[in-house]
């Protein structure tokens, strides 16, 4: 019998950015050490522990009283782990916080099951954390109480994606229904969908729809992928017919779409770039892309699919970019050309 693959789903770089985690599909973390700030690419392994019961599909680091919390989110819960970057990893084999998303109630005061998250994003303006659910919700939590202070209800289908606008008090969403939605995080209400074949993104008397136009079908399939630069001006997004939109924030312009080889599975912006972001998705390669739609390159990973991407400062003006998938593989980069290492989970 083949043993099943432990594939990666999230990653992320801590703080300090002197170590990287990453998260799996059997619910364990994974720590390495980097060399160094100017010579990274021979990293350590040194912690291993088992996060969650089932698969962890997204990891964030927040601020808290003792330094920083490790957030993990998975199939039946939210959890926070201390982080103690001196100790190199997580400073306790339990958490200190445990979040479940709301159960809607039953017939005869029973409780629906618990949904899984697929993903996080911290504000660090109001000190709240947001997630995004499969029961179709997105939540906000106040980390002080241990408790959800918001539910953002507009869909009935999965969500797999969020992004915030911090200055603007806004959150994006998207999800299984092909709609992102732009939320009032001071309210909790929509106010906006967009879809890339539909206004305010594609215009009314256009013969073809943005998806059409980028190769995909009649519709756009669901939105796989969000990323907002740090100026809040431009919004990237994903959908699973294999295709990005570039959308200008401020007018909901939609300036590109690119059609891509596969579904694209992550996307963020190029560290200290507000025109260049990053791309993976269901084939073994990252892609680098300008906001006007022109491929500024393509390299080879070592993953058949590639599931999370995380970036940060490297050098003078450069950036060192985390590429994980699904053979339980990590490639680093220093730049999107080319892959300079990669690592593999250790052996069980």
């Amino acid at each position: 019998m083949v043993p099943k693959v432990d594939s990666i789903q999230a990653c992320a770089f801590s703080p300090c950015g002197a170590y990287l985690v990453c998260g799996t599909s059997f619910g364990a973390v994974h720590v390495w050490r980097l060399a160094s700030e100017r010579a990274p690419l021979a990293p350590t392994h040194v912690a291993s522990y088992q996060a969650h019961r089932h698969s962890l599909y997204a990891i964030v680091f927040v601020p808290h009283a003792s330094g920083h919390l490790l957030m993990s989110a998975a199939d039946e819960d939210i959890r926070g782990w201390r982080w103690d970057a001196a100790a190199g990893g997580v400073a306790s084999p339990e958490p200190l916080l445990v979040l479940q998303n709301p159960r809607q109630p039953q017939r005869r005061g029973a409780l629906g099951q618990l949904t899984d998250t697929a993903a996080l994003a911290f504000d660090g303006l109001s000190g709240r954390l947001y997630s995004a659910a499969g029961d179709g919700n997105a939540y906000a939590w106040d980390l002080q109480a241990a408790t959800s202070t918001d539910s953002f209800v507009g869909s009935s289908d999965p969500l797999y994606c969020l992004a915030l606008r911090p200055q603007h008090k806004q959150m994006l969403t998207g999800g299984e229904d092909g709609t992102i939605r732009l939320w009032d995080v001071r309210t909790a209400s929509c106010t906006q969908q967009l879809r890339p074949n539909l206004p305010p993104l594609a215009p009314a008397d256009a013969p073809k729809s943005a998806a059409n136009s980028a190769g995909g079908s009649d519709g756009c399939g669901w939105c796989s992928c969000l990323a907002v630069d740090d100026a809040s001006n431009w919004l990237i997004g994903g959908w699973s017919d294999g295709f990005l939109c570039s959308v200008e924030l401020n007018t909901l312009a939609c300036v590109a779409a690119m059609p891509t080889a596969s579904a694209p599975q992550a996307v963020c912006f190029e560290q200290g770039s507000d025109f260049r972001f990053i791309s993976v998705g269901a084939e073994p390669a990252l892609y680098s892309w300008n906001l006007t739609g022109e491929l500024n390159c393509r390299a080879a990973c070592s993953n058949p699919s590639v599931y999370a991407i995380a970036t940060q400062p490297f050098g003078e003006g450069g950036h060192l970019i985390a590429a994980a998938g699904a053979a339980g593989h990590i490639d680093l980069f220093t730049d999107a050309s080319h892959r300079s290492v990669t690592l593999k989970l250790p052996a069980a």
